[in-house]
């Protein structure tokens, strides 16, 4: 079930465990009711006979009713969740919840966990951290039940949740553990809605291609499964994905008709959407005024149906086309206008869009020094998200800004990192088409096999029809031959998945699941003997967890070993797409940055260190904090092999805890002794 933002309020959060409570309480079955202790026994009898009826009569009542409400639960759930029923406004959504809850049936566990699922992706509002917890719970509760259904819109909705409280990369985690939850069961229905949440992630994070490819497989089941509303609402997905990849005129193809359907069939909802998506359209098209109508539309239609999320992203969307026209006060003042939206959701996804658009705009009017503090801001938060397209809009803005105020230093950095972020974007468009051509081809190669297989099947069916007429141990001889080789397919299917599974046990650290220190180092011979055959740098990280024995002994190696798994999934989530993580052994890690100099290098180890020093482990022990000492060597190409470039970023380590420990050290080749 693919739901909407969550907006205003209808039930408390503590709702969240009083369904429960309320079916216990009231609704109980009569099953004994006390029966004074009396000598008359005409009385005793007369009160047996008048409890086996009322027993009866309430027994019939409940037997009939029950059954009723459930199935009329179960009809209303599935309407509301394929989109049969589409309240267009946050109060009928509500509404259509509370009714909902109404007929559930008292005790029923499993249907009161289909109505919390739905509660939190369609109607809970709440901060991200209350809602995650709504759901955690919730999955725990599915978990309980056997209920897996629940538990995959759980994880869906803490996926949702998570996006605002981090970043969209975060909520990764949460959409691919519902999709392989799904797809383990053979939910397919179940699997397209998570595709369609893990694509938009893909798209917000400048995986145009992979997102597409979601949302064209998500769109394969639900125009072949006869879901046509989830099929209609998939196409904004594929129209945006269409549009942040450059194809504009198939974008605007499907918007233009989803905006005709909307005005077709009254649906403010789909018209808000379809004048959104237009308004960024035609900003990216260069059309400024045609964007600021699209949007003031949208924004209308926003107000209309109460969606503080879409205003708040609007009054944003509208604040980058009066940038892009040199109206900077305006611009001010529609961020002014989303920020208090963006509050009020908890929303903390856009904050990178909203520092770069105030920075422009305080630009725009000649701020150039509050401008430039901005850029910072904003900066780290876009090398958080990995959106290289608008750090590209920033370097290029703040090399303006530092050429305004001549400090040219900075300003040519800026342009020098700027033809970098320019070539990544590059090689990302050739992938993009690479990966949109790999699932063409696929596409067209399974449609090919489906209609060979097809053929095979008549074939089959003929051949069938004229073994009926051959006596019955022919017939019998064939079913065994067929069983035969279907045994012989299994066990060599079997026998290359438990290859395969063993293939990746040699490379990975089962403790913290990076790559173990046999396949770091092979990832990191490869990668230097390919930067020394292209001239291009290369650094290596060592970082050494300082004190971990006194954790161990301390607190367990049990949370040690969790304090290990947690530093290295940090240190993963730190890391830029291409570099390298693996473990030595211990509490000792290798990073490989190619393409990478020593400055940047620097860079990166610091953030690692901060990353460690700032990891929350509170909840494994309290008080336990930890830090890392990074050692760091730089390639020379002519002179080094890997044991002798490890060797010196061991070395760097090693003065970094003679240093005091918590710090990035590092040694040259002259120093090394």
């Amino acid at each position: 079930m693919k739901g909407t933002p969550p907006a205003t309020v209808s039930a408390p959060l503590a709702d969240m465990g009083r369904y429960t409570a309320r079916a216990r309480q009231g609704e109980a079955p009569i099953g004994f009711l006390a029966l004074p202790t009396s000598t008359h026994r005409g009385k005793l009898a007369l009160r047996f006979v008048l409890l086996l009826l009322l027993s009866l009569f309430l027994g019939r009542v409940f037997a009939s009713s029950s059954p009723d409400r459930a199935v009329a639960f179960d009809q209303y759930a599935g309407k509301l969740e394929r989109g049969e029923i589409a309240p267009d406004t946050q109060a009928g959504v509500l509404e259509a919840l509370a009714h909902m809850k109404s007929l559930l049936p008292p005790g029923d566990a499993r249907r009161e966990l289909r109505y919390r699922y739905m509660y939190c992706i369609m109607g809970l509002d709440a901060s991200p951290e209350q809602a995650i917890a709504y759901a955690e719970k919730g999955i725990a509760d599915a978990r309980r039940l056997g209920y897996v259904d629940a538990e995959i819109n759980f994880d869906f909705c803490r996926g949702s949740n998570q996006e605002a409280l981090t970043t969209p990369r975060d909520a990764l985690v949460d959409y691919n553990a519902g999709i392989n939850l799904a797809r383990s069961h053979e939910n397919q229905r179940l699997v397209a809605d998570g595709l369609t949440w893990r694509g938009s992630v893909q798209s917000l994070l400048g995986e145009h291609a992979l997102a597409l490819v979601d949302f064209l497989e998500a769109q394969k089941f639900y125009e072949t499964s006869g879901a046509p509303i989830e099929s209609e609402d998939n196409l904004f997905n594929i129209a945006v994905a269409y549009r942040r990849l450059g194809e504009q005129a198939q974008a605007r193809d499907y918007l233009d008709k989803l905006l005709a359907l909307g005005e077709q069939r009254h649906d403010r909802a789909q018209q808000l959407a379809a004048h959104m998506e237009l308004g960024f359209l035609e900003s990216e098209a260069g059309n400024q005024s045609a964007a600021e109508s699209q949007l003031g539309k949208a924004l209308a239609l926003a107000h209309a149906v109460d969606s503080r999320s879409r205003g708040a992203s609007i009054h944003l969307g509208l604040a980058q086309v009066d940038n892009l026209q040199g109206h900077y006060r305006e611009a001010l003042d529609e961020l002014a206008k989303a920020q208090p939206g963006f509050a009020r959701m908890g929303d903390r996804s856009n904050r990178d869009m909203v520092l770069l658009q105030t920075a422009e705009a305080h630009a725009g009017l000649g701020q150039y020094a509050v401008a430039i503090g901005e850029y910072g801001q904003a900066e780290k938060l876009l090398q958080e998200s990995g959106n290289l397209r608008y750090l590209a809009e920033l370097l290029d803005a703040r090399a303006r800004s530092y050429q305004a105020l001549g400090q040219l230093g900075p300003e040519v950095a800026d342009l020098r990192r700027l033809v970098k972020v320019g070539e990544a974007l590059d090689r990302k468009a050739h992938s993009d088409n690479a990966t949109l051509m790999n699932y063409q081809f696929q596409t067209a190669q399974r449609d090919q096999e489906n209609r060979r297989l097809a053929a095979d099947r008549a074939l089959k069916e003929q051949q069938l029809e004229s073994l009926e007429r051959v006596r019955h141990w022919q017939r019998l001889a064939l079913v065994l031959g067929g069983v035969l080789i279907v045994l012989l397919l299994w066990l060599a299917l079997r026998q290359f998945r438990r290859s395969r599974k063993l293939h990746r046990m040699a490379m990975t650290d089962p403790l913290t699941g990076i790559a173990n220190r046999r396949h770091i180092e092979q990832l990191a011979r490869n990668a230097l003997g390919h930067a020394g055959a292209n001239g291009e740098p290369l650094c290596v990280l060592v970082l050494d967890v300082d004190h971990f024995k006194a954790v161990n002994d301390a607190f367990g190696h049990a949370v040690g070993d969790q304090v290990l798994v947690r530093v290295a999934q940090a240190c993963k989530h730190a890391l830029r797409r291409f570099d390298m993580l693996g473990r030595l052994g211990g509490e000792e890690f290798l990073v490989v940055l190619p393409d990478t100099s020593m400055d940047v290098a620097m860079q990166i180890a610091e953030r690692l260190r901060r990353k460690v020093e700032s990891l929350p482990l509170g909840s494994l022990a309290p008080g336990l904090q930890i830090t890392a000492s990074v050692g760091v060597a730089e390639a020379e190409h002519e002179a080094d092999d890997l044991p002798e470039l490890v060797r010196r970023a061991d070395t760097a380590m090693y003065r970094a805890k003679d240093a005091g420990r918590n710090r990035v050290e590092v040694v040259a080749r002259a120093q090394v002794v």
